[in-house]
């Protein structure tokens, strides 16, 4: 697992976590001008490259990653296949995560 994008994995099954904020969550701050809570975005691609049973090995990797994921209480938005423009051999399973995390590490889920 890294946690940057990759364009082309050199070594298989691979996993990309990329975190990033999406800005203050509105109307969150407060009196002391502190905006109390951000909400962020885990973007996740798993890669894989087996000769028979891509698809499955990839689903089995992203079950494992997502389940940690809403153990921390993150929210899937997507998950679907996608393109793998360096090399058609490889399948590619994306995924979106969201959640909203307070100014003291607290993370909750978005509804």
């Amino acid at each position: 697992i890294r946690n940057s994008f990759v364009y082309a994995p050199d070594a298989f099954p691979f996993a990309s976590i990329v975190m990033s904020g999406d800005g203050n969550t509105q109307n969150t701050r407060d009196s002391s001008n502190i905006d109390k809570f951000n909400d962020i975005t885990a973007t996740v691609d798993v890669y894989t490259n087996t000769v028979n049973g891509k698809k499955k090995q990839a689903e089995d990797i992203m079950a494992v990653i997502s389940g940690r994921l809403y153990a921390l209480n993150f929210k899937m938005v997507s998950c679907k296949p996608s393109s793998n423009i360096s090399n058609a051999q490889n399948y590619r399973l994306s995924a979106t995560f969201t959640a909203t995390v307070d100014c003291y590490g607290n993370i909750y889920a978005r509804r």
